[in-house]
């Protein structure tokens, strides 16, 4: 972190406080940005700058040490300002933990040594454009040293351009014992043959830079492979440590949602305040006076109140399953998903609700494009569909009903 930086961020003892700053100076742009599109190269370099990066790494590694809880505040507070940082920092704070649930104690020395060190972005080279959402085609074919070369192009990979390590999972085609087995590795974003394009369009999230990635016969070392082959999966199946990665993924993702609905009720109330033109009918010198505004307003309040309680006792809880290690027990990885099921069901309700009403509150005149205010529903709306949030529902109703926990997954 160089020296200004340092100067400029005061509070290091205290990352929300830091997060902030950031969002104080990341304001007056976002609107802007949002239109513009494409990267967010100085924001990010603000965030790199912070030492929020390595906001989840240990203390003995050269992280801050934050907690569970604290991190999802500081996505928060990072969503609320721009949607489009919150979801690029939360993939980032989403993929580092990886290491640790998925490497050795070697790579997880080293590599958070490294993030630390450096304030280094992760970026994720995942999904796949295919019928099916695990219908994998990028092929890693294993070598004789141990490692595997890389072949094909994955898609919605956010955070890829400009980060510095990207964790990508690959599938064994060849003819093999190991035919189907899924590959995870961390490697140099830079790697030779590693492509990536700017071909990233829609209608929300627009600096995320979540496009694809392609990969020609991209060398992996064998200590950058996180595990054997299909130990995500085993990890899965047996409800081991690696399968809170989904839960501690999709509150992630609550926790953006829930950032984005803070920063479009703020953004509202500021031009309700002062400058939504009172209703004549209703005899008033105010909107602020008018009682169906007031309601909505407190509509609004009553929604988030009780989905920032359910999002930060998950995040308890999270910690609490977290700190159990290799004691992690089944029962203890299906309680946590239910109430991660169940704050995702709640955040995309009340985001989608929160930010499509504010113009209610705002009137008219604020439909115009220069406020920017349909980038907060757009963002919402456009993530949220990262999985079917109905499919959450369901997880949490055949708990109540019949004591199932989650089938664990990639999204449940």
């Amino acid at each position: 972190m160089s020296q200004s930086a340092e100067n400029l961020y005061v509070h290091q003892n205290d990352p929300v406080e830091v997060a902030r700053q950031l969002a104080a100076k990341w304001r007056a742009t976002a609107v802007d940005r949002d239109r513009a599109g494409g990267s967010a190269t100085a924001e990010r370099q603000d965030l790199r700058d912070s030492g929020l990066l390595s906001l989840l790494i240990p203390k003995e590694y050269g992280g801050w040490g934050a907690d569970w809880p604290t991190t999802i505040e500081v996505i928060r507070e990072i969503a609320k300002v721009d949607g489009s940082l919150g979801h690029l920092f939360g993939y980032h704070t989403g993929s580092a933990p990886m290491i640790e649930l998925f490497g050795s104690t070697e790579q997880k020395e080293r590599l958070y040594q490294q993030l630390a060190q450096n304030n280094w972005w992760t970026g994720n080279a995942s999904s796949e454009n295919n019928s099916h959402v695990l219908e994998w085609k990028v092929s890693a074919t294993p070598t004789e040293d141990g490692g595997y070369l890389l072949n094909g192009t994955k898609h919605f990979c956010s955070g890829a351009k400009g980060s510095d390590l990207l964790f990508v999972f690959g599938v064994i085609q060849e003819e093999s014992p190991q035919k189907g087995a899924i590959v995870s590795v961390a490697i140099p974003t830079g790697r030779e043959g590693v492509h990536i394009n700017d071909d990233w369009n829609a209608i929300g999230m627009r600096q995320t830079d979540s496009g694809s990635t392609e990969f020609h016969n991209v060398k992996v070392y064998p200590d950058e492979v996180l595990g054997a082959p299909n130990s995500f999966i085993l990890a899965f199946m047996g409800s081991k440590r690696g399968s809170l990665w989904t839960p501690m993924v999709q509150l992630i993702f609550s926790n953006v949602y829930l950032g984005i609905a803070h920063g479009a009720l703020e953004a509202a109330r500021e031009y309700t305040r002062t400058q939504t033109r009172p209703w004549t009918p209703a005899g008033i010198k105010k909107a602020t006076e008018d009682p169906y505004i007031i309601r909505t307003y407190g509509e609004f309040a009553i929604e988030l109140q009780g989905a920032d309680a359910a999002a930060r006792e998950a995040a308890r809880l999270l910690q609490q399953v977290w700190e159990k290690g290799d004691a992690l027990t089944p029962k203890d990885r299906g309680e946590l998903m239910v109430k991660v099921s169940g704050v995702k069901a709640l955040s995309t309700k009340v985001a989608l609700d929160i930010t499509s009403r504010i113009f209610e509150v705002i009137g008219s005149r604020g439909t115009h494009p220069k406020y920017g205010f349909d980038r907060f529903w757009r963002n919402v709306r456009t993530h949220s569909l990262h999985d079917p949030v109905a499919y959450k529902i369901v997880e949490v109703g055949n708990h109540a009903l019949n004591g199932r926990y989650p089938v664990p997954g990639f999204t449940s």
